[in-house]
């Protein structure tokens, strides 16, 4: 599979655009030699937490002062 077939292939699965996911660098593991479970945590990258981290409130929490 080549690049830009897996680029094409995730940007299906997940509706987003093919240049997103060239940007995020998708690549396929070697299934040849098992990722160890330390090593998977490397692997891995969690892109709602850098999403929230480079997004900027315009507006303050309402729902954060309201008291249950």
């Amino acid at each position: 599979m080549t690049q830009s077939q897996l680029n094409r292939a995730v940007s299906r699965a997940t509706g987003e655009d093919c240049d997103l996911i060239d940007r995020r660098g998708f690549s396929l593991v070697d299934d040849e030699s098992p990722v160890q479970e330390d090593d998977m945590q490397a692997l891995i990258v969690d892109w709602d937490r850098i999403q929230a981290e480079q997004s900027t409130a315009l507006f303050r929490d309402r729902q954060a002062n309201q008291v249950a």
